[in-house]
């Protein structure tokens, strides 16, 4: 797979916007349904969470630009 590299706030070589094959992004989904169950998990034994809220929540962002996926770079 060839990586192409980007900008973090924009597009990457000629424009072209940031994308993600569908693995890599079936992968990305499964980590953060897994952070998300962590959480609640974690919450309800009455555990601080905030850290792993922080990192659901930069997963989010991240699953967010690359939705719906584009196909491989």
């Amino acid at each position: 797979m060839t990586v192409v590299p980007f900008k973090p706030k924009g597009g990457g070589n000629g424009g072209e916007p940031p994308h993600i094959d569908n693995e890599s992004y079936r992968l990305l989904v499964d980590t953060l349904i897994a952070f998300f169950e962590l959480c609640i998990n974690e919450g309800d034994q009455g555990r601080d969470i905030a850290e792993l809220e922080r990192l659901t929540r930069q997963l989010e962002r991240l699953a967010e630009r690359f939705t719906p996926p584009k196909g491989a770079a």
